[in-house]
């Protein structure tokens, strides 16, 4: 069910962001973090553009934003109960599906997003899962990396 979910996730993405030719691969920042166990699914990581950042439209940049602006509530925030978590994992889907409504990029730049894009999304997936305040950390501990690399791979 896990995993079907997961799969529904991602064909919206890829629907979404009106590229419509399949992609094959699924990328992580990490490779060591990769979900090997679907089929047909390549691990590939996220790289540099030739040695420079991936361009992304205005939009992107600013969902970015408020994904990290999400985290950064969070993590000022004094709450950190189940139910804190659980607040903050809808405001990140909120911010997700902003980011993919609003996609209009094409070609190899986002492509790249999509490396940095679907590991984020299988972790908010996890952390909506998560059923104890440890393992509600432990998923927003691994979606703060990604979040915090954007900037490392995109202007």
């Amino acid at each position: 069910m896990k995993k079907a979910f997961l799969l529904l996730i991602l064909t919206g993405i890829l629907l979404a962001c009106n590229n419509h030719k399949p992609i094959e691969t699924n990328t992580v920042s990490n490779p060591s973090e990769a979900d090997d166990d679907r089929p047909g699914m390549k691990t590939e990581p996220l790289v540099l553009n030739n040695g420079a950042k991936w361009n992304v439209d205005a939009n992107t940049n600013n969902n970015a934003n408020n994904i990290k602006a999400v985290l950064g509530k969070f993590n000022k925030g004094a709450d950190k109960s189940l139910s804190a978590y659980k607040e903050t994992c809808a405001d990140l889907q909120k911010a997700i599906n902003k980011m993919i409504v609003e996609c209009k990029m094409k070609g190899p730049d986002h492509e790249a997003l999509h490396k940095w894009l679907e590991p984020l999304i299988t972790q908010i997936a996890q952390l909506k899962q998560a059923s104890t305040v440890p393992d509600a950390a432990g998923s927003l501990k691994n979606i703060q990396a990604p979040v915090n690399i954007y900037s490392q791979y995109f202007q």
